[in-house]
């Protein structure tokens, strides 16, 4: 069972709080000091799925994050203010934490605290995070992108896809990382709340922090397949696969809670990235 919205999930919560954190190490992405990706990435792009289009791409070639296409605020039900998921997590999102590096997008964590305002608080960790929402959102279609993820303790990157409309569930978790089991967790939360079901696949290893991957997910009607590197590795079908438009969001963070291996410690490294090479949704014709 996936743990995202376990805590306080106020439905009806909406709007967009636009906010400032004041960091006590005040960071910049010229200061962030990770290692240079340079391994070779996924393979070529291979033709668009059969019957598809292309609908939504980027492929992080520039300098600065492309505000056309994203958001660096949350705004979903759940949420504990416009940079703060919830006490799953441990970590607060900032603007300084979204880098673009040699073609691609680095979401970092880092373990300087943050005074945060949206909501007020003292976070021990930092996180990258954009979405598209109000900017780019589909029902069905075939969703992927091409990333490497941390290795560490107590790390909870992910690339999720919830509703345009601000309803929860449905959420599509499309690639969700736990650094402390070295799990990776694809699957649907469906239901009401808080009557939620899970259809959840797990796989454990460190193939995800030690190399490239694609990781998608094909969704239609009553049925959604997802894949690593174009192999399908679990399929739900039935009335609660989602109808509505979904939008995409990307983030690093920490796990918080003492389950799964518990949160970062001395042996986690920071900082850290979860290294995001390309991002394609394509749609039915």
């Amino acid at each position: 069972m996936n743990l995202r919205r376990r805590h306080a999930i106020p439905l009806g919560v909406a709007g967009l709080l636009l906010a400032t954190a004041t960091l006590t190490s005040p960071a910049r992405a010229a200061d962030i000091q990770l290692p240079q990706a340079t391994e070779r990435t996924c393979t070529p792009a291979a033709a668009p799925p059969a019957g598809m289009r292309l609908s939504f791409a980027d492929e992080f070639g520039g300098t600065t994050l492309d505000r056309r296409r994203w958001s660096t605020v949350m705004d979903f039900p759940g949420r504990a203010g416009g940079h703060y998921h919830n006490t799953s997590y441990g970590s607060y999102a900032v603007d300084e934490n979204v880098v673009l590096s040699r073609g691609r997008l680095r979401l970092v964590t880092d373990d300087k605290p943050v005074v945060g305002t949206d909501p007020v608080g003292t976070f021990q960790y930092t996180e990258g995070f954009i979405s598209s929402h109000d900017k780019f959102f589909q029902a069905y279609g075939y969703w992927e992108i091409c990333a490497k993820f941390p290795a560490g303790k107590g790390l909870w990157p992910a690339f999720w896809l919830i509703p345009q409309d601000r309803s929860w569930p449905p959420e599509i978790d499309v690639a969700e990382w736990f650094g402390s089991i070295s799990g990776m967790h694809s699957g649907l939360a469906s239901g009401t709340w808080p009557d939620v079901h899970w259809d959840s696949d797990w796989s454990y290893g460190p193939a995800p922090t030690t190399g490239w991957h694609t990781y998608g997910v094909l969704w239609s009607p009553g049925r959604i397949t997802f894949t690593v590197d174009g192999k399908p590795t679990s399929t739900i079908t039935g009335p609660q696969v989602p109808t509505k438009p979904m939008y995409i969001v990307l983030n690093s963070g920490t796990w918080a809670n003492p389950d799964r291996g518990g949160p970062p410690d001395a042996t986690t490294p920071f900082p850290n990235s979860f290294d995001i090479d390309h991002i394609r949704v394509y749609t039915p014709r």
